[in-house]
Parts: structure tokens; C-alpha cells; sequence
């Protein structure tokens, strides 16, 4: 009798801590102003694909980022067969609203850079056109995705490494996207450890994971493992989730909200975590923003994530 009693109070308690915390959220959702975190402290990411240009506004995107609770860092994905002069437009509006992470080559670009020289060239084009509104270099993504790039590991890492000492010698700031899938089929590690470890990749800033759930039979990685492990490889690093989404075509709005709160309501799970995610269809899913679900669930998300951190820093 006693015990459940007992167990009443902790109930009413905790009810009560939760209606709390829900009310702080709610004040906290309503405010219209845009906090701004550091990069190095938490990563916002959204990604822009380039798959939008003849059905959304650039002005859209920018009116879609002013909204949001935080602000970001945008993945913008350059095509193959557009000069990094026609994205200067984007990049100087972005700039004003977001910290931008340009993305010259996509992997499904890289074989068509077939040595260093031509790799080089790409990212010394784009500095010229773009630095001043750039805040992170992009300078291999999944460049592990062997499958796909068709390319040699040792070809790959040396057209990487030498965009890495062109941005560094800039003073840039610089990322590196790797592919994650289920370790039973390929181990991302075996080829890190094999290919990109060791002296050359200490100065790059930023290792990112891209991961889909869809394309790996729904397989669920062991998130703190795998970054407290990535840790050891690149210890000066920051880490994070560089892409996610649902890459199946009819998925429901229902499993892309799912999929949204799994990652950018996430813990952090080593010492370097700073966030990311990137969700690879932000435009595609989040455009036009009013009204949008998938827009709101992503906003909410960072909105948590600035809650936990916070409460995180108090406690230090």
C-alpha cells in the first residue's frame, strides 16, 4: 500500500517536471528570434541539393532559413555542369542568414575529376568565386564510396588531401564526408584505417558521416561506438552526421518524421559530436515552409537540441 503510494507521488512528479518542460519548449518554440551558436560548438545542417532549380525560388530558401529557431549550416551541392559563378547569387544570400558549407564535388561527381590537377582546379575556381561567403570547405564527400566513384582509394585521398592543403594555406576550413553502411558488409573503418589515417588528414576540421537507413535494410549503427571510435583516427576533429534522409521514393511523411527526430533530437555521443545531420532533401521536403511538417519537425528538433544543450553547459 505503502509502495504504491510511493510509486503515486513519483508519478505526479514526474508528470509534473514534464508538463514544465513542455511549457518551457512551447515559450521557447514561440520565440521569433533566431539563436546563433558557434559551428564548433553545434552544427545545424541542412542540405541543398542540386536538384531544385527549375521549381524553387532562391528567395524561398532564404525566407524558409530566416524561420528557423537557429541558425544553420547549409550544405550547398554544386553540379557538375554549372560553373561556380552561376551559384554567387545563392551563396551572397545564403551568407546573410546561415554559415555555408560548399560542396564543389558531389561523389557522384568525383570520376569525372580524373587526376589531382583537374580535382584542384574545380575547388581553386570555386575559392576565387565563392570564398568570401564560404565558412566550410566540403573537400571530399563519402569519398569512401569505392561502389559508385569508381576510382582508386590511393587516387581518391590524394586529390582530397591536396584540396585540404589549398584550403588550409587559404586559412580555410575544411570537411570530409565518409559513407557509412553496415560494418557485416563494409566496414567503414577498415578502409579508414587502410586509406586515411595518419599524417595529412590532422588538419582537416571536420569529419562527417553520411548514413541512410533505407539503403542498409534498416540496419541501426551503434552511434556512440561508431564516434567514440572515429575519435581515436582523427582526434582534432570535430565529428558529425554529415547526411540522412529517406532515400526511398515513396516514403511517407509519417517515416520521414520518424527519421527526423532520430537524428536531430539526438544525444551527443562522444566528446567531439557537434551535430549535423544535413537532411539531404531539405529542399524537396521543406519547400514551400509554411504549413510543412517535415519543415516544423526539423525546426523542433533544433530547437530540443538547444534546450539539452544549454542545460548541458550548466553543468560544467
Amino acid at each position: 500500500m505503502c509502495k504504491r503510494k510511493h510509486r503515486k507521488n513519483i508519478y505526479v512528479s514526474f508528470l509534473g517536471m514534464t508538463i514544465f518542460l513542455k511549457c518551457i519548449l512551447w515559450f521557447y518554440m514561440a520565440s521569433n528570434v533566431q539563436k546563433v551558436r558557434s559551428i564548433d560548438q553545434w552544427m545545424y545542417g541542412i542540405t541543398i541539393d542540386d536538384t531544385w532549380y527549375e521549381r524553387v525560388g532562391v528567395h524561398e530558401i532564404v525566407d524558409a532559413i530566416k524561420n528557423m529557431p537557429v541558425k544553420p549550416t547549409v550544405r550547398v551541392v554544386m553540379s557538375l555542369d554549372r560553373s561556380p559563378s552561376t551559384y554567387e547569387t545563392l551563396f551572397k544570400e545564403l551568407n546573410q542568414v546561415a554559415y555555408v558549407m560548399a560542396s564543389p564535388v558531389d561523389s557522384s561527381d568525383m570520376s569525372s575529376y580524373k587526376d589531382e590537377e583537374s580535382y584542384l582546379k574545380r575547388f581553386k575556381e570555386t575559392y576565387d568565386v565563392l570564398s568570401m561567403y564560404v565558412d566550410i570547405w566540403e573537400i571530399g564527400n563519402e569519398i569512401n564510396g569505392i561502389e559508385w566513384i569508381q576510382q582508386e582509394s590511393t587516387l581518391i585521398v590524394n586529390k582530397v588531401l591536396q584540396v585540404n592543403a589549398f584550403i588550409k594555406a587559404k586559412g580555410g576550413k575544411s570537411a570530409v564526408t565518409l559513407y557509412y553502411t553496415d560494418p557485416s558488409k563494409v566496414d567503414m573503418f577498415d578502409w579508414v584505417s587502410k586509406h586515411f589515417s595518419g599524417t595529412g588528414t590532422f588538419d582537416i576540421d571536420y569529419i562527417l558521416i553520411s548514413y541512410y537507413e533505407d539503403d542498409n535494410d534498416g540496419y541501426k549503427p551503434d552511434w556512440n561506438l561508431i564516434f567514440s571510435s572515429l575519435e581515436t583516427y582523427f582526434p582534432s576533429a570535430k565529428l558529425g552526421i554529415g547526411e540522412c534522409g529517406n532515400t526511398e521514393i515513396d516514403a511517407s511523411v509519417d517515416s520521414k518524421i520518424s527519421r527526423i527526430r532520430s537524428y536531430y533530437s539526438a544525444q551527443k555521443y562522444s566528446e567531439s559530436f557537434i551535430g549535423g545531420y544535413f537532411w539531404w532533401y531539405w529542399v524537396e521536403d521543406c519547400i514551400p515552409h509554411k504549413h510543412n511538417k517535415l519543415y516544423e519537425e526539423i525546426n523542433y528538433g533544433m530547437k530540443l537540441q538547444e534546450l539539452m544543450l544549454d542545460e548541458r553547459n550548466e553543468k560544467r
